[in-house]
């Protein structure tokens, strides 16, 4: 995937059993936005033998995720115009790129587009 790196994702509930996410795809010290990520989230790279980071634990109740993978920082938030641009990595593996994000002030609602590419290689 040329420049990529590759990013295993694992959630939990409880912090003991563990669920494949998906695997997300980002530029070198690029973070990596998640969708619907329960209590607990860890994460390595897979290319190599990697260990998984601590297990990090949900901190908000807005429905995005963003990982400063490098850093190994969760941040539970609402995206803004500053995450444009950014892979999300959807349950089950699907990475896109966030085009805009928008919700109601009180958090009741919101929508969102995501950009797919791919190419055969």
């Amino acid at each position: 995937m040329g420049e990529h790196l590759p990013w295993a994702v694992e959630t939990s509930k409880d912090g003991d059993r563990w669920r494949y996410f998906g695997k997300g795809w980002t530029f070198p010290k690029e973070p990596l936005l998640l969708h619907a990520v329960p209590r607990f989230v860890r994460y390595r790279r897979s290319d190599f033998d990697h260990d998984w980071c601590e297990p990090l634990e949900r901190d908000g109740d807005e429905p995005m995720t963003l990982l400063r993978l490098e850093e190994r920082v969760r941040e539970d938030l609402w995206p803004g115009p500053e995450h444009e641009g950014l892979p999300m990595l959807l349950p089950g593996g699907e990475v896109g790129r966030l085009l805009r994000f928008e919700h109601a002030a009180d958090g009741s609602t919101w929508s969102y587009a995501l950009e797919f590419q791919g190419a055969r290689e």
